[in-house]
């Protein structure tokens, strides 16, 4: 049986890690506007790991035993290895990405051209064939220069994480 990925919630702070973490396929809350005390009740109820780079955030997070991840904030890659191998994952799984809306969480779905009810910007059109489009919020995606970047990324979190599970 495979083990459930994790899933977190990520506050104020944490944005850019956020969002990368919904590339990556893990469902990932971020919080922009919400007191210390409704981030810890949504991630103690909804079973999240609270991830922060707030100290006495993170104190109250151990203090009533929910999962949490204290990170350093000296950068997205630092950040995202730290933040996985925390929660037990060994590598980035290349097929999860693109199945999260980095803007909202959401579930992507593929749809064809004909199938998007907003359609997409005239030269997307005439070089892609593949979209994919949040179920909750309507975002369209398609595979552009930006998904050989987040590879990249992906492919530095997994050597890095690589490493961290062999020392």
């Amino acid at each position: 049986m495979a083990l459930k990925a994790p899933s977190f919630l990520a506050d104020a702070m944490l944005g850019s890690v956020a969002r990368k973490l919904r590339i990556f396929g893990f469902d990932t809350l971020y919080i922009a506007h919400a007191h210390d005390d409704e981030i810890l009740k949504m991630g103690i109820d909804q079973g999240r790991a609270i991830l922060t780079a707030d100290k006495e955030l993170f104190k109250r997070v151990v203090k009533a035993g929910a999962r949490g991840v204290l990170v350093s904030g000296a950068g997205d890659l630092e950040d995202l290895v730290h933040i996985l191998s925390k929660s037990g994952v060994t590598s980035v799984d290349l097929g999860g990405i693109g199945s999260r809306c980095s803007v909202c969480n959401g579930l992507l779905e593929e749809k064809n051209q004909e199938q998007l009810k907003n359609g997409v910007p005239g030269k997307v059109a005439e070089q892609h064939r593949e979209f994919y489009q949040c179920m909750d919020c309507g975002k369209v995606y398609w595979e552009g220069g930006h998904l050989r970047r987040i590879r990249a990324l992906a492919e530095s979190v997994d050597a890095k994480l690589g490493r961290a599970v062999a020392t």
